[in-house]
């Protein structure tokens, strides 16, 4: 009895399977609905590229700052004359923080100019007037 109970119960089930895929064949071939897409925002990205290629640049010129911060050491190390000591360290030592602060600089500024290209978010236009048969013809926003 129970053998029977649970073939009747599979056959039931594949059944419905198969009627299922029935009508999910008759609903493929009906054509999708088309959704209208936005038009994509046009806006300048001068001031992040702009940062992006100051950043780069400052970054580069940390690495020449920093040899010459090099150079100036090795001369400080070998130098014998007490005013030339003082020079060369006080050079060594403008040179190094020319070479931390471009590097900083330039690091900050490409920080800036991804988020500014990527990852703001654009304004939302606050006045827009749109014209049509079921539209609001101006639409102004707080």
């Amino acid at each position: 009895m129970i053998r029977r109970l649970a073939t009747l119960l599979a056959a039931g089930l594949a059944l419905t399977g198969v009627e299922t895929a029935a009508c999910a064949m008759a609903r493929a071939a009906e054509p999708f609905a088309e959704v209208p897409m936005p038009p994509p925002d046009r806006r300048s990205h001068l001031l992040a590229y702009s940062s992006l290629v100051t950043g780069a640049g400052l970054i580069g010129a940390s690495f020449v700052f920093a040899h010459h911060a090099d150079g100036a050491y090795g001369d400080y190390l070998v130098a014998t004359d007490p005013d030339r000591i003082e020079d060369l360290y006080d050079r060594t030592i403008a040179y190094d923080r020319l070479a931390r602060g471009s590097l900083l600089t330039g690091e900050a500024l490409i920080a800036t100019g991804l988020y500014l290209r990527f990852l703001r978010a654009p304004r939302p236009q606050r006045l827009s007037l749109d014209l049509g048969p079921r539209t609001c013809a101006l639409s102004v926003r707080f």
